[in-house]
């Protein structure tokens, strides 16, 4: 299904100038020009001209992007059509799962929805049928080559894809941390809610593949505390190479952070296994091997990254050595500015500068409730209380506590800079990947609060209500108030969001004092997720024009629902 949501709501095109730089190395690979050097087909002269003419990311992306290209030049102008049916037989497979596989689910107050949904599916089948128009694919055929973006439309499914397998990884690491599917489900919901991460699933950015390798890496790490077998942690580290390869920069803070976690969690079971957790950490270069012969690559030596051989070539500089190159990057990127640390903090997670940027609690709140949680253990250790916390789920927190300050910690330089920054935008992009560990422990606040799984099933029924009926409501007052202005309109969510977030954390703190019953967070929390939804609406689907080269919306229904409210609240 996260599939299915993410070709949905998918926008097949540019939405910030970096994406120019993969579109631009899938095409060089594709046509086996230069890999490091020239934007062509895509870019302006002067974003080439600040980058010097460096395509300076590894080629994690373009490369995973590559069998998508490849399915998409078997149908040519008509590739479209092929995700169109794979979206049409994704929809009725659900529908008939359900009603053949889980039948206590297919009736509603004894009404048959499934067969209802089997008729919808028909209809919505026939409407995309006749308002299909291809997407072309094929260069060299139009004036120009207007309208031909290949590439972005490869990458954006591929970036599907990775958002399909991290709602599965997700899924799983919920289960396994909490304890029950139904645990899992609400953390699900939680990720793809309250997340920027189905937003960039229909982007040519990397960030959702970064969040697919690192919530690898954190599955396979959480089943290593759970468990106690040292290949999992192994497997972790692999993953921590892989998403090193996605992003460099933050390869270091996650190898060393889970290396000494590690070798913490392994010091209490004795030497041996201590020294499993050593030997565990070769999956770090393991795992990294794709960037060290991306490297070698491209820059004729495994340690010096794309950029620098680039950067240094383009200005006529001698390229530094291997070991000169890695020290330099590690410093410059940890190098911290505590002059204005706090206010960029600040600004990050709560109250960004610019306008129409979302902090990273006002897209995530369930995420603020990870710090409530801190709160109540601090104080029952200050009292000298139990905390309620056992000892396994303890060492679970703690760890996926690190994890989100590791993600912190790789981009406290640009942390000042970022609030203010017109490249951040929708959300505080670089720290996206700590919304899975955060929403691991805010999710474990609500158990911890006394939520139990009738609680959990009724806010998830909550939710979908929710979504169905006041998500639309919102959209129109959002589109009423201020429709053609995007700053207001987030600004005007935000609103909203910490005012109920606030409500939501006086009831937490009820719950947790014994004043008040936990099954009323099942009916509170659902309202933050819906905000949460109604910021993706915004900037996922009212504001799809704000992006450049590529296509419309996937789906031919879908796309006339937008030209529908375009028409209705012209921007």
């Amino acid at each position: 299904m996260s599939f299915f949501f993410a070709i949905t709501a998918g926008y097949s095109s540019v939405y910030i100038t970096d994406e120019w730089i993969t579109a631009n190395q899938l095409n060089h690979l594709i046509t086996d020009q230069d890999l490091l050097f020239g934007y062509s087909p895509y870019g302006a002269s002067n974003y080439a001209a600040s980058h010097h003419n460096t395509l300076c990311y590894t080629l994690a992306l373009p490369i995973a992007s590559l069998p998508a290209y490849h399915l998409f030049s078997l149908f040519g102008d008509d590739f479209r059509l092929a995700v169109i049916l794979l979206w049409s037989a994704l929809l009725l497979a659900v529908l008939l799962m359900i009603e053949f596989w889980f039948p206590q689910y297919a009736r509603w107050r004894g009404i048959p929805w499934t067969w209802a949904g089997i008729v919808s599916w028909g209809v919505l089948f026939v409407l995309n049928a006749a308002l299909y128009r291809s997407f072309w694919f094929v260069r060299g055929v139009q004036p120009y080559d207007v309208g031909v973006y290949p590439e972005v439309a490869a990458i954006v499914f591929t970036n599907s894809v990775a958002f399909a397998l991290l709602a599965v990884v997700a899924f799983l690491i919920f289960r396994e941390v909490l304890g029950s599917d139904w645990w899992g489900l609400f953390g699900l919901a939680a990720t793809v809610c309250c997340s920027s991460y189905l937003f960039w699933s229909g982007n040519a950015k990397d960030h959702a593949l970064v969040a697919l390798l690192f919530a690898i890496a954190l599955y396979c790490f959480t089943l290593y505390l759970t468990r106690e077998n040292a290949l999992y942690l192994f497997g972790s580290f692999i993953a921590v190479g892989w998403t090193a390869w996605a992003r460099p920069e933050l390869g270091p803070a996650l190898a060393l952070g889970f290396f000494l976690f590690g070798v913490a969690v392994a010091a209490s079971k004795g030497r041996r296994e201590v020294g499993k957790a050593v030997l565990a950490a070769a999956g770090v270069p393991l795992g990294a091997l794709p960037l060290l012969v991306n490297n070698w690559g491209l820059s004729g030596h495994p340690l010096i990254l794309p950029w620098t051989a680039g950067y240094a070539s383009a200005a006529g500089r001698e390229i530094p050595s291997g070991t000169e190159s890695l020290w330099s990057t590690v410093l410059g990127q940890y190098t911290l500015r505590p002059d204005s640390l706090l206010s960029g903090l600040y600004g990050a997670f709560f109250e960004p500068v610019r306008a129409g940027s979302a902090a990273f609690f006002q897209v995530s709140p369930l995420s603020f409730f990870a710090l409530l949680l801190a709160g109540a253990a601090g104080y029952a250790l200050i009292r000298k209380r139990p905390t309620g916390i056992s000892p396994r789920d303890a060492r679970l927190l703690a760890f996926f506590a690190l994890a989100a300050v590791l993600v912190v910690l790789t981009y406290i330089r640009q942390i000042p800079g970022m609030p203010a920054s017109p490249g951040i935008v929708p959300d505080m992009r670089y720290l996206s990947p700590a919304y899975l560990p955060m929403l691991v422990i805010g999710v474990y606040a609500f158990k911890h609060a006394g939520l139990d799984a009738d609680g959990v099933r009724e806010s998830l029924k909550t939710l979908f209500w929710l979504a169905v009926i006041d998500l639309p409501l919102i959209f129109i007052v959002l589109q009423v108030i201020a429709g053609k202005s995007l700053g207001e309109q987030v600004t005007f969510i935000t609103t909203l969001t910490y005012l109920f977030l606030a409500g939501a954390a006086v009831l937490y703190v009820a719950v947790i004092a014994k004043r008040a019953s936990p099954r009323l967070l099942a009916y509170a929390v659902p309202v933050l997720m819906l905000f949460s939804l109604a910021w993706l609406a915004v900037v996922d689907f009212r504001f799809a024009t704000s992006c450049w080269e590529g296509y419309h919306f996937w789906i031919p229904v879908v796309e006339y629902v937008w030209y529908i409210q375009y028409t209705v609240f012209p921007l």
